[in-house]
C-alpha cells in the first residue's frame, strides 16, 4: 500500500514537473517570438525612417537647386539693367532675409538645462523655454547682430520659436537641448549684451548652463524655409495705390 502511495506521489510530482517545464518552454518560445517580432518591427521602422530621410534630403536638394536657378535669373536680370544701386539693394535683401549663407565674426551661446534638480525647486525653473530664447535673440538684435541662427536654423523675421514639451520648434523643425545660438556682429558688443542680460542671470541662478564664446569667424547657413516662403505670406495682399 505504501509502495502504491509512493508511486502516486511520484506520479503527481512528475506531472507537476512536466507542467512547469512545459510552461517554461512555452514562455521561452513566446519571449523569443516577441523579441524576433520586435527586431523585425525595429528593422522595418529603421528602413522606413531611412526612406523618409532620403526623400527629405532629395526634396531639400531640389529646393536648393531651384533657389540657385531663381537667384541666378534675378542676378542676370539685375545685371542687364546696369543699375548699381539695384544690385546693391538686392544683395542687402538676400543677406538680411537669410536667402544665402553668410560668414563673419561674432559669438556663440550654448544653452542647456540644469544638470540636476535642487530641493524644493520647481522643474519649470530648471529647463530652457522659448521665452528665454526670445529674450536672448532680442538682446542680440539690440546689440547689432547682423545674422543669427539656432542649431543651424537661420533666424529671419518669419522665424518663430515655439515651445513643444522638452523641445522647441524653429522654422517648423523640432530641436532639443542643448541649443547653440550663433550671432554675427561685433563680438565685444554681443558678448557684453548677453553677459549683462538679466534673463541670463536668472537662468544661471538656477544652474541652467549658459556658455558664451567670442569667435573670429562664424558661418551661418541660409534660411531653411526659403523654399516655402509662400506659407509665411499666404495671408498678405499688396495695397494698390
Amino acid at each position: 500500500m505504501k509502495k502504491t502511495g509512493s508511486q502516486y506521489i511520484f506520479l503527481i510530482v512528475f506531472l507537476i514537473f512536466g507542467i512547469v517545464v512545459a510552461v517554461q518552454i512555452k514562455s521561452t518560445l513566446n519571449a523569443k517570438r516577441l523579441i524576433a517580432s520586435n527586431t523585425l518591427s525595429a528593422d522595418m521602422l529603421k528602413e522606413d525612417l531611412a526612406k523618409a530621410q532620403k526623400e527629405t534630403d532629395d526634396l531639400n536638394a531640389a529646393i536648393d537647386e531651384n533657389l540657385i536657378v531663381m537667384n541666378n535669373t534675378i542676378k542676370s536680370f539685375i545685371d542687364q539693367q546696369n543699375d548699381e544701386k539695384l544690385s546693391v539693394d538686392w544683395e542687402k535683401v538676400i543677406i538680411t532675409t537669410g536667402l544665402v549663407d553668410v560668414k563673419g565674426p561674432g559669438i556663440t551661446i550654448k544653452l542647456d538645462d540644469a544638470p540636476a534638480r535642487e530641493p524644493d525647486t520647481p522643474v519649470n525653473w530648471l529647463i530652457i523655454h522659448d521665452q528665454d530664447i526670445k529674450v536672448i535673440l532680442n538682446e542680440l538684435k539690440k546689440a547689432g547682430a547682423q545674422a543669427i541662427s539656432i542649431n543651424s536654423e537661420r533666424i529671419v523675421p518669419m522665424s518663430e520659436q515655439v515651445c513643444a514639451g522638452p523641445t522647441i520648434l524653429i522654422n517648423g523643425n523640432r530641436h532639443s537641448v542643448p541649443y547653440y545660438i550663433e550671432a554675427i556682429g561685433d563680438p565685444e558688443l554681443l558678448y557684453e549684451s548677453i553677459s549683462n542680460c538679466s534673463r541670463v542671470a536668472e537662468m544661471t541662478e538656477f544652474n541652467i548652463r549658459v556658455e558664451i564664446t567670442k569667435v573670429k569667424e562664424l558661418q551661418l547657413s541660409k534660411f531653411s524655409g526659403a523654399g516655402k516662403l509662400d506659407r509665411y505670406i499666404s495671408g498678405l495682399e499688396e495695397i494698390k495705390k
